[in-house]
């Protein structure tokens, strides 16, 4: 049984068992394919049904605070980081649409290293009804997801 599953089995066997209560911080590292996911973030919605939200680093490591103890469904998003892509082209001058476009802020570009290491990962990933990642969220207990 792979870990994933033991950890599904383990969470629908507490979550039966109506144990749970009190909340938990969760670490881990994001991999896809081997290799650590470099920019995005994770989402943890614990079994109160509340999603919680965490940033994830260069090196592939995530923490999301406060998320109630027991099964969890998981999702990861990690979008093209600021940078890696060439400005838009500029609009043409004039019309009605000047006096409606505001300029938009400039955003920092992300690390070049982040940039150079980042990969788009499937889409199913980014929603939590199709990623098909759960976990069991018990205090110390760590959340490493190797995506395929």
């Amino acid at each position: 049984m792979t870990p994933l599953l033991r950890a599904a089995a383990a969470a629908a066997t507490l979550s039966a068992a109506g144990c749970g209560g009190g909340v938990a911080d969760v670490a881990g590292t994001v991999k896809y394919q081997g290799k650590p996911v470099v920019y995005g973030s994770v989402v943890v919605i614990g079994s109160d049904g509340v999603p919680k939200s965490g940033t994830i680093r260069p090196d592939g490591t995530f923490r999301v605070d406060g998320v109630r103890v027991g099964a969890a469904r998981v999702a990861v998003s990690s979008p093209r980081p600021p940078g890696s892509e060439p400005p838009p082209a500029p609009k043409p001058k004039g019309g009605r649409e000047e006096a409606v476009d505001k300029p938009v802020p400039p955003v920092d570009p992300a690390d070049p290293e982040v940039i150079r290491n980042w990969v788009a990962l499937p889409a199913r990933y980014g929603d939590p009804d199709k990623s098909e990642l759960t976990a069991d969220v018990q205090s110390g207990r760590p959340l490493d997801l190797d995506l395929k």
